[in-house]
């Protein structure tokens, strides 16, 4: 089911399996919604980073980090749609993009909330 989760990659073998699509059902399955999560705050070629659940919101609207997450001092760097659209809409732009293109466009996007355009 599920069991890409919970587990740590570099950026390059996530990048990966987002390009293949490995990270999602065809329709809309909630147990493959994940986070990015690592202990850097941009994404860099070769870092390490961890797939889990998404972040739980408590009853006073505070972040709840999944367990590994929090005890290894990781912080939130995305969700499961925003590597997905950057990965895809990179992907379709250009079909032989690299991952170290895909790490700059995912970082323009966390910073700019902008798509950086391949065409």
């Amino acid at each position: 089911m599920d069991d890409f989760k919970n587990q740590m990659y570099s950026i390059e073998e996530f990048l990966e399996l987002v390009k293949n699509k490995q990270d999602r059902k065809a329709a809309f399955d909630p147990e493959y919604n994940y986070a990015v999560y690592s202990s850097a705050d941009e994404f860099k070629p070769g870092m390490k980073i961890f797939i889990g659940d998404p972040l739980d919101i408590g009853g006073d609207d505070n972040e709840i980090l999944p367990d590994f997450v929090f005890h290894n001092k990781l912080h939130y760097m995305c969700s499961d749609e925003n590597i997905q659209d950057v990965v895809d809409l990179a992907f379709r732009q250009r079909a032989d993009i690299n991952s170290s293109q895909l790490i700059t466009a995912l970082n323009h996007y966390l910073e700019k909330d902008d798509f950086l355009d391949f065409k």
